[in-house]
């Protein structure tokens, strides 16, 4: 392999190191940014939840008020409480359909609203206005607001606990992204770290493997220029790490060239004699 790609290689493995922690990072951000967005959803149910409680409390007490001789304020509440509870009902009935533990409890509170607060209220409005004595009408009456304050108490219970489970969720969810938080922390550190003594490694490694020959084959250089020949039997010695790169075909040329001057050498001690 050639120093060339020798390098190449290195720089390929951190570059690896470099991704894999990118990666790994970024699944995590990808992941708490999936939570957080389901944290602002669970906030959001809880929410609604809490409006259409608020708005079936509202409702009970503008009933309560037209019984006791307020119509008018007491219908005002009626409805601007039933417009509050119909936005938390479209929204709960779209937000809830991953969730049918959930889904189920607010399908219960709907069925108590529908089949016995409103009833009762609608008969609380007959009853006011019919032509019953007021002895006989008010205790009607009472006996239907008392049906209206069981069943909103009923739905408040389920309201309430839907609002619980949303907050464990809100918890489950932030709990879970502060892991990921962590671990994320931990991945960097770990890789930071993995790079670096990667780094430190393959430049020893890389710089010796190819320095230290060349050092070696300067030596040798320099002595064979002084006139001493014999380092060839030094350079397999000192210089000849088989490092399959160019490094051999250095030492190999070398090699040659100090056979050469060796043959040289010898020619010209030979000419010598025969003079």
């Amino acid at each position: 392999m050639k120093i060339k790609q020798k390098l190449l290689l290195s720089y390929l493995i951190i570059i690896a190191l470099f991704i894999a922690a990118g990666a790994t990072i970024t699944y995590n951000a990808i992941r708490m940014n999936q939570l957080q967005n389901n944290v602002k959803q669970q906030e959001t149910i809880n929410d609604n939840a809490y409006n259409y409680q608020q708005g079936l409390d509202r409702k009970q007490f503008g009933t309560l008020m037209y019984s006791a001789d307020q119509e008018q304020e007491g219908s005002n509440i009626v409805v601007a409480s039933a417009d509050e509870e119909t936005q938390a009902q479209d929204y709960l009935a779209t937000a809830l359909t991953s969730n049918s533990s959930l889904l189920a409890q607010f399908d219960g509170v709907l069925a108590i609203d529908t089949n016995t607060i409103n009833p009762a209220i609608s008969q609380i409005v007959t009853l006011y206005n019919g032509d019953l004595n007021s002895s006989a009408k008010y205790v009607q009456i009472w006996d239907q607001m008392t049906s209206v304050m069981n069943a909103t108490a009923t739905a408040d219970t389920q309201l309430a606990a839907i609002r619980s489970d949303t907050q464990t969720n809100v918890q489950n969810a932030v709990n879970t992204s502060q892991n990921y938080t962590n671990f994320s922390i931990a991945v960097a550190v770990i890789f930071i770290g993995a790079i670096t003594a990667t780094s430190v490694a393959l430049s020893i490694v890389m710089g010796n493997r190819i320095t230290n020959p060349l050092k070696n084959l300067a030596n040798i250089a320099q002595k064979v220029s002084q006139g001493d020949l014999d380092q060839r039997y030094y350079l397999k010695q000192n210089a000849d790490p088989k490092t399959g790169d160019e490094i051999d075909e250095l030492v190999d040329a070398f090699k040659k060239m100090i056979n050469a001057y060796r043959m040289q050498e010898a020619l010209l001690k030979e000419d010598e004699g025969k003079d």
